[in-house]
């Protein structure tokens, strides 16, 4: 500890920071590489990111170098590399958000730094290289930000879109005001590269922060799109895309209370409806054993995309379970129910689902129920769309069956 004490002495605070920055990006690099192993789904952004902590911290290291020995060449050599570090954030970001890759700009901006770089061994091109490079530097984080802010806002729909831009905002502002100080006082710059601080200590140790915070961003997108994904998983049928059971469930109990509040004395009672369609692809057991489970599963996903294209936006689709769906149909009476279901069925008739072996016919039954009134449940309500599916089966398959009972629970109870 000793000697390591002595040798930091002999560091500058200003490099002292940077070498702190260049460990922090080297304990990050293998961590993003171990994300990119175990997340196959984000292997592409993961490694990008992980090339970028990797190549900035060496970039940083070779910077110190020629801080430290007064050497030209490692200094240039560390300035293309933080560069090109950078770049492979952008790229990283790219993949993750799934936008265009513009690797010919990409290429033009690494070209000019490596050129100015190698120009600027001369110390009368130093406040070129320092204007031109720190321009196009800021000019990518301000890019990079940009692109952050619009993908979760629009994807992700995080309240505070803008946290997540911030550190490459912080980045790209302290690199333009750098391009602009070379521009405007190049004898000011020039002695800091001379005087061995490049940047004065502040603006280190902002950067120190900075790049603290731009890494926590980018496992705070990572952590997102998991717990996004998750919650999706969830809620929603890994095989047709529909609600699932579970989130069904929800949105019936949800409509329930709806319906509940309508019919009270007062309210609008015409609003105070509900209904819901069983629906079942006919014959499904022999389509299995004829043709395999896998034309199964695509007559699933092609019955759940062919039925949710006739549904109306305020209706929702859900795999019930099997090869059962249930419609929930909001502010809907048995009549109106009927007649989607009378609909749906000819829209799955006249759109066989085509396979290998040539296109298949699929027919669908369909168990009409509406919410009968306050005295009314969700399990009866089910119950009764689920009658009324086997009815329209033992009547022959391929029809619409509406539930018998048409009159409140109380009625019939004192009929």
């Amino acid at each position: 500890m000793d000697l390591l004490a002595r040798q930091l002495a002999e560091f500058s605070t200003a490099e002292v920071v940077l070498l702190l920055v260049a460990l922090q990006y080297a304990v990050l690099a293998p961590a993003w590489a171990a994300a990119a192993l175990v997340l196959p789904a984000e292997r592409r952004a993961t490694a990008w990111w992980a090339a970028y902590a990797g190549a900035s911290a060496l970039g940083l290291l070779l910077i110190v170098l020629g801080m430290h020995e007064r050497q030209a060449l490692p200094r240039a050599a560390g300035n293309v590399v933080v560069v090109a570090a950078t770049l492979a954030l952008q790229r990283g970001l790219w993949a993750y958000t799934g936008q265009r890759a513009w690797t010919g700009v990409q290429v033009l901006v690494l070209a000019v730094t490596a050129v100015l770089a190698w120009l600027a061994m001369d110390a009368a091109w130093v406040w070129t290289r320092i204007t031109v490079v720190s321009a196009l530097w800021a000019g990518i984080y301000l890019w990079a930000a940009v692109d952050v802010w619009r993908h979760v806002r629009q994807h992700l729909q995080r309240r505070w879109s803008g946290l997540y831009a911030a550190p490459m905002v912080v980045a790209g502002v302290m690199l333009a005001l750098r391009s602009v100080r070379a521009l405007v006082s190049p004898e000011t710059v020039m002695f800091e590269v001379e005087q061995n601080t490049v940047l004065n200590v502040g603006s280190s140790a902002t950067g120190l922060v900075a790049a603290l915070l731009l890494q926590m961003m980018l496992v705070g997108l990572l952590v997102s799109r998991l717990v996004g994904r998750l919650a999706r998983l969830s809620r929603y049928d890994t095989l047709t895309g529909l609600l699932n059971r579970r989130a069904m469930d929800e949105l019936l109990a949800q409509e329930e209370q709806r319906v509940r509040r309508l019919a009270a004395p007062g309210a609008r009672q015409s609003a105070a409806r509900m209904a819901v369609l069983m629906i079942d692809i006919d014959h499904f057991k022999r389509l299995n054993d004829s043709h395999g489970h896998a034309v199964g599963d695509r007559a699933l996903l092609h019955l759940a995309t062919v039925m949710g294209s006739k549904l109306r936006e305020i209706d929702h689709l859900a795999r019930w379970g099997g090869e059962e769906f249930l419609a929930l149909l909001p502010a809907t009476g048995a009549d109106e129910a009927q007649a989607l279901a009378e609909r749906l069925c000819e829209r799955v008739r006249s759109m066989p689902l085509a396979t290998e072996a040539g296109r298949l016919p699929l027919t669908a039954s369909v168990g009409v129920a509406e919410w009968l009134g306050p005295h009314d449940s969700l399990q009866a309500l089910i119950g009764r769309a689920d009658e009324a599916l086997y009815a329209a089966k033992r009547d022959g398959r391929d029809r619409v069956h509406v539930a018998l009972l048409a009159r409140p629970l109380a009625a019939v109870k004192s009929a």
